[in-house]
């Protein structure tokens, strides 16, 4: 049997290292972005995958890692052992989470983790059941808030700004340039813990949008804002008679009746059911034609000539743009063809919800800033910055904010 204390005793076990700024080399594998923790005692090394969509962490276990769940990413697994951990707390709770893409599922703990020279006790789901089967690391590092944590968890970043660790309640991503795999070490991307770096990635200001609070406004969840507008625009030098041909098109929200979430663990755009056809018709795009595979675009097709802007408000007065052209939403490989490209939208299943995924986000270097060190005093804000021209894909154009 595992060791069962108290958490409040759990949490009072450990807290070493000053305040600081940690920053973790991103690893890609598969397309999947990971960053590397260290935890127990003694320490092992645990690729885990960042996910601004959920707030508790887990580690597949031994038996998990080892046979127990399927694996179908090509790489193996490191499990979280309880057993081989001098300093593992069995918290007593079982807990399961299901994902808009897959479930998981096991009994609770606290251990510790260790990351730039700092220790502190954290508390995670030791999965002994897991349908992520094509991940390529070692579980989930949740990094929403604590609010959605499952029982007895908080989020990593979250244990770290109430402990002091980190020298101010934000972090900052730059996905890097390489988003397919980057071998046996991480590539150029960071994920900054305790601070953000917008001298060194950042051409021009920062466009910033405040995070709207969830159930009746009573508390933040997610990373997300409220979302008023959708353009998206398109115009050709001309059609096979000479003519300049353009497209364009607006959609709309009343205050308070979308979201904007920014979610790391997601891939793609992902837009309300209700308005795709929509969307893709304001860019000259047929989605029916898409749908029914009676088009498969091109990476060709993503190009300069067309943009989609989405308009963030929170009051209604003062709004914020986030734009984008379309030959940064290239990604290939679609339908197993190297000259096809992955459609821009897919659908979110919500008429409230448009869920920026990493093709959208790594175009951008972006800030998560809790705007304080306590609950009661977080005033969030998720901010967005032009790549400079050094840190963008060879061959990219920049692609506009207006504020």
């Amino acid at each position: 049997m595992h060791r069962i204390r108290s958490l409040a005793l759990a949490s009072a076990l450990l807290h070493t290292g000053s305040a600081a700024v940690l920053d973790l080399p991103i690893w890609y594998r598969n397309t999947y972005a990971l960053v590397n923790f260290q935890v127990g005692t003694p320490a092992q090394d645990h690729l885990l995958l960042f996910d601004t969509g959920s707030g508790t962490s887990w580690l597949a276990d031994k038996k998990c890692a080892d046979d127990a769940c399927d694996n179908g990413s090509g790489f193996p697994r490191n499990g979280y052992d309880a057993n081989a951990s001098t300093t593992s707390v069995d918290l007593g709770v079982y807990n399961s989470i299901g994902y808009l893409g897959g479930a998981t599922g096991g009994f609770t703990y606290c251990d510790v983790f260790e990351l730039g020279g700092a220790a502190w006790n954290q508390t995670f789901i030791a999965a002994n059941q897991s349908s992520w089967s094509f991940i390529p690391g070692d579980g989930f590092l949740g990094m929403g808030f604590s609010s959605i944590a499952q029982p007895a968890t908080k989020t990593v970043v979250e244990t770290m700004i109430e402990a002091g660790l980190l020298d101010e309640p934000k972090f900052g991503l730059y996905y890097g340039k390489e988003f397919e795999y980057t071998g046996d070490g991480p590539g150029e991307g960071v994920l900054t813990l305790g601070g953000s770096k917008e001298a060194l990635y950042v051409d021009g200001a920062m466009t910033w949008l405040p995070v709207r609070k969830d159930l009746n406004g009573t508390v933040y969840q997610l990373w997300r804002s409220t979302l008023r507008k959708f353009t998206g625009s398109r115009r050709l030098d001309g059609d096979e008679d000479g003519q300049p041909q353009s497209y364009n098109g607006t959609l709309e929200w009343a205050p308070g009746q979308a979201n904007g979430v920014f979610d790391t663990g997601a891939s793609m755009i992902s837009v309300p059911d209700g308005r795709i056809a929509a969307m893709y018709a304001s860019i000259g795009w047929d989605y029916e034609d898409l749908y029914w595979g009676r088009r498969v675009p091109l990476c060709t097709d993503f190009n300069a000539s067309w943009s989609v802007a989405f308009t963030f408000s929170d009051d209604g007065v003062h709004f914020q743009d986030v734009a984008i052209t379309g030959d940064r939403l290239a990604r290939n490989g679609f339908a197993g063809r190297a000259d096809a490209c992955v459609p821009p939208f897919d659908a979110s299943g919500s008429e409230g919800l448009v869920l920026f995924g990493q093709s959208f986000m790594r175009q951008f270097y972006t800030v998560y800033d809790f705007g304080g060190a306590e609950v009661e005093s977080y005033k969030p804000l998720i901010g967005f910055g032009e790549l400079k021209a050094e840190f963008r894909l060879p061959g990219e154009d920049s692609w506009g904010m207006r504020q």
